[in-house]
């Protein structure tokens, strides 16, 4: 680290933590596959955090809105600091509220979380995260022909354009343009990218849910709103009307490898007491430290399911 990357970190509200490389690469065709579901998505994030403290790496991340972007911290290498964001920061206003959907036209305050939080407050590092030598697809819905768009590891460039797009939910949030495409939220298109991931040959597939086992989606149900807000993008208001039956088509998918021997899914057990907004510390620490209890308990399942030796 240089001299002026020194100087940069001195300047941030908590100490930074250097990202560390990750010991055990998987093999290939091995995939972690992530819905998201907003401040539930720390679930993941806890997930991701007994991965880290075994020091393992998918070959291959698809995720969308809120799983792609705590995967960010997880390619990263940097134990704790998705914890730390839960503890210090999702309680503020700036970070999820009202106040910043009247304002600012979007739930989520992006400028804080992407911007704000990674330049001053916790120090994220892009130098472990363009070096891990994995694809990382994030994905967002085109709001021009309801299909999704992925975005390469290369893409998650300075300011995160394409995962705030995967991350801008309809109707609580503005579209995003970004490498000539009008975006939204990937989780409308491709809620769990199972099917991308099994598009791209991976034969084993680690999926990682937000909700409860028995959870099915219910169809939106305010038509006339969409027509209002988004009557330029037809493909846009069909996709939403329609994610309920790509979600439900998409897990039982993932319940059926599973049951093959093709997949092993690690959702929440515990039953939920966070909402996709919610901003309750103590009970976002509690959902992040069952996904970590959780998936530490099955990380030998899965080293010897993906064939890595252990």
């Amino acid at each position: 680290m240089n001299n002026q990357m020194n100087t940069e970190l001195k300047s941030y509200t908590h100490p930074p933590v250097k990202g560390e490389s990750h010991k055990k690469m998987l093999p290939s065709k091995t995939a972690l596959v992530l819905e998201g579901g907003g401040t539930r998505g720390f679930y993941s994030a806890g997930v991701f955090e007994a991965f880290m403290d075994e020091g393992i790496m998918f070959p291959y991340i698809a995720g969308v809105s809120a799983g792609a972007a705590n995967a960010l911290t997880y390619v990263a290498g940097q134990r704790g600091r998705n914890r730390l964001i839960v503890e210090k920061y999702v309680g503020n206003k700036k970070y999820v509220s009202r106040r910043n959907l009247l304002r600012y036209g979007s739930l989520f305050g992006y400028d804080f979380i992407f911007k704000t939080i990674p330049d001053s407050h916790i120090f994220w590092d892009r130098e472990v995260f363009e070096n891990t030598d994995i694809r990382f697809l994030t994905g967002a819905i085109d709001c021009n022909t309801g299909r999704t768009v992925w975005f390469e590891k290369q893409d998650i460039t300075a300011g995160f354009p394409a995962t705030i797009a995967s991350c801008s939910v309809p109707l609580a949030a503005k579209i995003v343009k970004y490498g000539g495409y009008e975006l939204l939220d990937g989780g409308v298109s491709s809620p769990i990218p199972i099917e991308k991931s099994i598009e791209d040959g991976n034969e084993f597939h680690v999926v990682v849910l937000t909700r409860n086992q028995g959870y099915k989606k219910e169809a939106f149900r305010h038509k006339n709103i969409l027509k209002l807000f988004y009557r330029k993008y037809p493909n846009l208001i069909n996709a939403i009307l329609n994610r309920h039956e790509v979600y439900n088509r998409q897990l039982a998918l993932c319940e059926q490898l599973e049951r093959e021997g093709k997949a092993l899914i690690i959702r929440p057990q515990i039953p939920l007491a966070v909402e996709r907004a919610g901003t309750n510390t103590k009970k976002l620490l509690a959902l992040y430290d069952e996904g970590h209890e959780e998936a530490r308990n099955l990380i030998r399942k899965i080293l010897s399911r993906s064939g890595q030796s252990f």
